[in-house]
C-alpha cells in the first residue's frame, strides 16, 4: 500500500476537475493490471469521485489507464471507499523506454571553476536519437552543493533509451546564480549492458568553460567520447574488465553561421536571437547568437553578421531553425537569408529566407524553420500523427525503406504485408451523450478474413475529442485486406515555387481538377511546415475523385495574407496506385500587379510529353435589349460551359464601347490564351448589382471560338435586375445552336461482342435490340470459314442500320446452327461475355453484362435476354435536355433558442448536369429565417437532373449570425419532384463544429 502524500501539481490535493501527480518507487510487479484505490474517509467532505487513474512507466515505456468514473463514498452509489481499478488495454500508450544512466561530472582544479547554475545535459544515440533536455539538480539547495572546484557530482537519472551507441553528449547551464561561470574537466556516463551483466562507462572529455566571461564565451558544449571502460561478470563469476578507445568518434567542428538581414525599412532587430541547425547525424540545440564575429551592432538592416558555433560533426545540414525573443524596443526582424559553412571540409549551405520574425507583420511568427536550398528531402518536422507519417511513407521518397525497419511512433501503423492509405470520415450523431473524448481506433477485415491492425483515429490538432454533431477527417495506413469499392483516389501532388525574389506566398491556395470524366470541386491546398516558399518543391498527400486522365487544371489564390503573390512553376500529379504522371506547366506570377495581374490560371495536363487540351481564343459579343431601361452600370461577369469543362469566372471589362452594356448596344470583348472548352452548351451570366443603374436586360450573347471558327448563341431576353421580372441577377442560358431532335428516323449502331474464355462458336448469331420508343429489326451475324468471328478471347466489331430506337432497355440474343449444319448430340455453347452498344448519331453508349453460355439451336424461338447494365450518356445528348427549368426552395430553420439569423444567406444546388452557381436567397420587405419559420424561393436555372447536393452557407454578417437549419427541400415546379435535404445542425463560428457552410444530401 502506498500513500499519496505529495502531489507535483497540487498544494490542496483531489480538488473538483483536477489532476494530480505523484512519483511512485516500488519494485518491478511486471505487467500491470489492475490497481487498488481507496482512501480513509476522514475529513468534513471525504466523498469522492475518480475518473481515472494513469500509471506511466517510463522504464517500461508504457502509460496505462485504469478508468474508473464512480463514486468511493460512504454515501454514494454502493457506499464503497476503495475501488478495484483494471488496466484499459486500448487506451495505452507505448513510447521509448527509461533507462538508469550514472553521469558523473568532474569540476576542474582551475580558480574558480565551481558553479552555482543549474547544469543540463543531453545524450545522443545513432541517427540523431536524442533524450529530453534534462536538469541534473532539482532545487537551488543542490545547486549549491555540486559542482564545486576539484569535485566529482554524480546522479542518477532515468532517461530515454539512445540505443547501443552513444554518440555525444550536449552540457550546458542556465547561467544563474552568484557564480554562473563553470569550468568541466570531464564528464563519465556509466550504464547497464543491453544484457544486464555488466556495465560501461563512457568518458567524455571536455577541460573548457563554460561561461560568458571566460574562452569563448559560450555556455553550450558539445563533447564526444573518448575512451570506453566495460566491466562484465563472466559464467565463472570473474569480473572482466577491458579498456578501448572509441573508434571513428564524431569530430568537433567550427560552423561558419553568416546571417544576412534584409535591406528595407524596418528589418533589423535588437532583440537576442537563437538558432538550431539540423543535419543527418543530429543537431547543435538551440544556441544564442550573442556575439557577432565582425560587427558591434548586430542584426542592423542590409548587414551580414557572422557567428562561430562549435558542435560535433552534424553530417549533411538540411534544416534550420531561427527565432527572437520580441525583446528590446525594435524586435521586428526581416531575414534575407543564411550561410553555414563547415570550416572543416569546407562544405556550404544555404538558406533562402526572405520572411518577417514579427508580431506586427505577415502571418505574426516569431519562429520559423527553414530547408537548404538544394534539399529535396521532405519537409515535414516529425511523424507524430498519421498523416504526417503517410506524407513520408507514400512518396516516391521512401519507396525502398524496409517497411520492417521502421520504429517510433510510426510502427503502430505498420505490418507484414502490403500497406495502403484509407481514408476515414467519422460522423458523431446529434444525440445529448453522443459525443466523446476516448481514443477511437478501426479494424479493417478483409473478404477472406484478412484483419488489420488497430488503427488509431488521433484527434485532429487542437481538438480533445469527438464532439457532437461534428464530422471527422483521417487519412491512415493499414494492411491491404482485398477489394474494397473507392470512389476517390489518392494522388502525390508536388508544388514547385519559383526562384524570384518574392516567390513564395501566405495566401491561401485553390485548386479545381478537370478530366476525361468530369471535374472536382474547388479544393484548398493546405499550407502547413512552410510550404509554398521561394525555390521549393512541396509534396503531399490530395485525395481526388477518379476523373483521370486529366486535362486542365485551375490554381487560384486569394491575395490575402501578408505576402499575397505567388510565383509557380509548375505541379506534378502522381497516382499512388497506377503510378501515372500528369505534368502541368505555368512559369509565371498569381498576382494583381505583376506578370499576368491575375490571381487565377488554368494549366493544360502533360501526359507523355504530350498536352491535352487545345488552346484559343474567345470573342464574346453581348446585345443590350432595345427597351426602356435595359442598360446596366453593374459589373458583369460570364462562365462559359463545354464538354471540356468550364472557362472559370470572366470579368467582362474592356470594351469597344466607352460606356459598356446601353441599351440597344452590342459590346464585344476578347479573351485569348484559353483553353479551348469544345462544343459549348451553357453561358452562365451574372451581375454585382452596383451602380446608379444596375438592372439590366439582357437580348443576346454569342461566343465564337476563334480556331475553330464556330459561333455559339445563347439567346436570353430576360431582366437581370432585383427591381424587375422575377428579382434574379444570375442567369443560365443554354446554346441555342443545339436543336432538339424529338425523334430520328434512322441511325446507325455499333455493336462490340466479347467472347468469353468457356467457349467459342462456327456458327451464326443474332440479335434484336429493345428500346424505349421501338425494337429493331433482327441483326444477323454470319460467320464462315474466311470472316471467322467469335473465337475465345477475342472482341467483335460490327455496325448495325436501323430505325431509331430511344434509349435501348435490353437485348435479346440467341446462337442459331447454320443452315445444313449437323448438330452432334452434345451441346455446343457459345460464351458472351459483354457486349457494348454505341448509337453513332448522339454518341449515347449502353453497355450489357452478360457472361453467359448460350447454347446452339436450329430455330430461333431459343433466346436469351439481357438488361442494360450501365449507361453512359454523351455530351451531345445531354445538350438537348438543357431547358430552363424553376425550382422551390424551402429553408426550415430550427426551434432552439437563437436558431434564426441576420446573416445574408446563399445556397447552391448541385445535380447531374451541374449546379446553380452560388445564389443569394433574400426577399423584399421581408425578416428571413427567423426561429422556426419556413422561408420560400424560387430560383431559375436549366435542368439539373437528379439532385445530389445542396450547399448552404452565410457570410457572418449581423447581429446574430449564427443559424440552426433544420432541412431544406427543393421542388423542380415542371416535374413536381421534391427533394428533402435534412440538416439539423448550426451553421456558426461559436457551436458545434464552427463551420458557416453545410453540403446536405438527400435524405433516404
Amino acid at each position: 500500500m502506498t500513500l499519496l502524500k505529495s502531489s507535483k501539481t497540487n498544494s490542496d490535493k483531489f480538488e473538483r476537475d483536477s489532476i494530480e501527480i505523484f512519483t511512485v518507487e516500488t519494485l518491478d510487479l511486471g505487467d500491470l493490471w489492475k490497481v487498488r484505490l481507496g482512501h480513509d474517509n476522514t475529513g468534513k467532505a471525504p466523498g469522492w469521485f475518480v475518473d481515472w487513474v494513469e500509471v506511466d512507466a517510463p522504464s517500461l515505456g508504457k502509460c496505462m489507464t485504469f478508468p474508473c468514473g464512480r463514486w468511493l463514498a460512504k454515501n454514494e452509489d454502493d457506499g464503497s471507499i476503495i475501488r478495484d481499478l483494471f488496466h484499459a488495454e486500448l487506451q495505452t500508450r507505448l513510447y521509448t523506454p527509461f533507462v538508469p544512466y550514472e553521469i558523473t561530472l568532474y569540476t576542474s582544479d582551475v580558480f574558480a571553476a565551481g558553479t552555482d547554475a543549474n547544469i543540463f545535459i543531453i545524450i545522443y544515440g545513432c541517427d540523431a536519437v536524442c533524450t529530453q533536455q534534462k536538469y541534473l539538480c532539482t532545487n537551488k539547495r543542490e545547486q549549491k552543493q555540486f559542482f564545486e572546484r576539484k569535485s566529482a557530482s554524480r546522479f542518477i537519472v532515468e532517461l530515454e533509451d539512445v540505443g547501443e551507441i552513444i554518440e555525444k553528449i550536449r552540457i550546458g547551464h542556465n547561467n544563474t546564480g552568484m557564480n554562473p561561470g563553470w569550468h568541466c574537466s570531464h564528464v563519465d556516463i556509466r550504464r547497464l549492458l543491453p544484457d544486464k551483466d555488466g556495465a560501461e562507462t563512457l568518458t567524455f572529455p571536455c577541460d573548457r568553460w563554460l561561461a560568458t566571461s571566460e574562452d569563448d564565451k559560450k555556455t553550450i558544449r558539445e563533447l564526444v567520447p573518448y575512451d570506453i571502460f566495460t566491466e562484465k561478470y563472466m559464467k565463472d563469476g570473474s569480473l572482466r574488465q577491458v579498456y578501448k578507445e572509441v573508434e571513428e568518434p564524431l569530430d568537433i567542428v567550427l560552423y561558419s553561421v553568416q546571417i544576412f538581414t534584409g535591406n528595407i525599412p524596418g528589418a533589423g532587430t535588437d532583440a537576442k536571437v537563437y538558432i538550431t541547425i539540423y543535419g543527418d547525424l543530429g543537431d547543435t540545440g538551440e544556441r544564442y547568437l550573442g556575439k557577432s564575429e565582425n560587427r558591434t551592432n548586430k542584426f542592423e538592416r542590409g548587414t551580414a553578421d557572422t557567428f562561430i558555433i562549435e558542435a560535433a560533426d552534424l553530417g549533411v545540414i538540411y534544416k534550420i531553425k531561427l527565432r527572437h525573443d520580441n525583446s528590446k524596443w525594435c524586435a521586428d526582424w526581416y531575414v534575407e537569408k543564411v550561410e553555414i559553412w563547415n570550416d572543416t571540409n569546407e562544405d556550404e549551405f544555404l538558406f533562402l529566407c526572405g520572411r518577417w520574425l514579427s508580431l506586427k507583420k505577415e502571418d505574426g511568427r516569431l519562429e520559423r524553420l527553414f530547408y537548404e536550398k538544394e534539399y529535396t528531402g521532405d519537409r515535414s518536422s516529425n511523424c507524430s500523427s498519421p498523416a504526417d507519417f503517410w506524407e513520408i511513407a507514400l512518396s516516391s521518397k521512401m519507396a525502398d525503406v524496409d517497411i520492417s525497419t521502421v520504429t517510433g511512433p510510426m510502427a503502430d501503423y505498420v505490418q507484414e504485408g502490403p500497406i495502403i492509405p484509407y481514408y476515414v470520415s467519422v460522423t458523431t450523431g446529434k444525440h445529448k451523450d453522443a459525443a466523446t473524448d476516448s481514443r477511437a481506433f478501426i479494424f479493417l477485415i478483409g473478404e477472406d478474413d484478412e484483419r488489420s491492425k488497430r488503427i488509431w483515429l488521433d484527434y485532429p490538432r487542437g481538438k480533445r475529442g469527438f464532439s457532437r454533431g461534428s464530422v471527422e477527417e483521417f487519412y491512415v495506413a493499414g494492411l491491404d485486406v482485398g477489394i474494397i469499392k473507392k470512389i476517390e483516389v489518392l494522388y502525390e501532388m508536388t508544388v514547385w515555387t519559383g526562384d524570384v525574389v518574392g516567390g513564395g506566398t501566405d495566401s491561401n491556395i485553390f485548386m479545381t481538377l478537370y478530366g476525361i470524366n468530369g471535374s472536382t470541386e474547388e479544393m484548398q491546398l493546405d499550407k502547413k511546415k512552410a510550404r509554398f516558399e521561394r525555390e521549393q518543391n512541396d509534396t503531399f498527400i490530395m485525395e481526388i475523385l477518379d476523373i483521370a486522365p486529366f486535362t486542365k487544371m485551375r490554381i487560384r489564390i486569394d491575395g490575402l495574407g501578408s505576402r499575397p503573390e505567388w510565383f509557380l512553376e509548375r505541379i506534378l500529379l502522381k497516382n499512388m496506385n497506377t503510378g501515372d504522371l500528369t505534368m502541368f506547366y505555368y512559369g509565371d506570377w498569381l498576382s494583381q500587379r505583376k506578370g499576368k495581374k491575375t490571381l487565377v490560371c488554368e494549366m493544360c495536363a502533360v501526359i507523355d510529353e504530350e498536352e491535352m487540351m487545345e488552346w484559343t481564343s474567345y470573342t464574346v459579343a453581348v446585345k443590350t435589349s432595345n427597351i426602356l431601361g435595359a442598360g446596366t452600370d453593374a459589373n458583369v461577369f460570364i462562365i462559359i460551359f463545354g464538354e471540356n469543362g468550364d472557362s472559370g469566372t470572366l470579368a467582362l471589362k474592356q470594351s469597344a464601347n466607352w460606356n459598356k452594356f446601353e441599351r440597344n448596344n452590342t459590346d464585344t470583348f476578347n479573351f485569348p490564351d484559353m483553353l479551348s472548352l469544345g462544343h459549348l452548351c451553357k453561358l452562365r451570366v451574372w451581375h454585382d448589382n452596383k451602380g446608379i443603374f444596375p438592372s439590366w436586360h439582357l437580348s443576346y450573347v454569342d461566343v465564337k471560338d476563334n480556331s475553330r471558327d464556330e459561333t455559339f448563341h445563347f439567346q436570353c431576353d430576360c431582366w437581370l435586375s432585383k427591381s424587375e421580372g422575377d428579382g434574379q441577377t444570375v442567369r443560365d442560358f443554354a446554346c441555342a445552336n443545339n436543336k432538339i431532335h424529338d425523334e430520328l428516323e434512322e441511325t446507325t449502331y455499333e455493336i462490340v461482342i466479347e467472347t468469353g474464355n468457356g467457349g467459342e462458336t462456327r456458327e451464326n448469331v443474332w440479335l434484336i435490340l429493345e428500346g424505349r420508343k421501338n425494337r429493331s429489326k433482327e441483326f444477323l451475324v454470319e460467320n464462315s470459314s474466311r470472316q471467322r468471328a467469335f473465337r475465345k478471347g477475342t472482341t467483335d466489331t460490327f455496325e448495325f442500320d436501323s430505325i431509331y430506337l430511344g434509349d435501348i432497355a435490353s437485348l435479346c440474343v440467341g446462337h442459331l446452327a447454320r443452315e445444313d449444319r449437323f448438330i452432334p448430340k452434345r451441346e455446343l455453347v457459345w460464351h458472351v461475355k459483354t457486349i457494348t452498344i454505341t448509337e453513332m448519331e448522339y454518341g449515347n453508349v449502353y453497355f450489357f453484362n452478360c457472361d453467359c453460355l448460350i447454347p446452339l439451336k436450329r430455330k430461333r424461338k431459343y433466346f436469351k435476354v439481357f438488361e442494360v447494365t450501365k449507361t453512359t450518356e454523351s455530351f451531345a445528348s445531354k445538350v438537348q435536355s438543357l431547358v430552363p427549368v424553376k425550382y422551390e426552395v424551402i429553408v426550415t430553420t430550427g426551434y432552439e433558442p437563437g436558431a434564426g439569423t441576420d446573416a445574408n444567406v446563399f445556397v447552391t444546388i448541385f445535380g447531374a448536369n451541374g449546379d446553380t452557381g452560388k445564389r443569394e436567397l433574400k426577399q423584399k420587405m421581408r425578416n428571413l429565417f427567423e426561429r422556426g419559420s419556413t422561408d420560400r424561393f424560387f430560383l431559375e436555372t436549366l435542368e439539373l437532373g437528379e439532385l445530389r447536393k445542396v450547399r448552404l452557407e452565410h457570410d457572418s454578417s449581423g447581429y446574430c449570425s449564427g443559424w440552426l437549419v433544420e432541412k431544406v427541400e427543393v421542388t423542380n415546379t415542371s416535374t413536381g419532384v421534391a427533394t428533402i435535404f435534412n440538416c439539423g445542425r448550426w451553421l456558426d463560428k461559436k457551436r458545434g463544429d464552427g463551420l458557416t457552410w453545410r453540403d446536405l444530401f438527400p435524405s433516404v
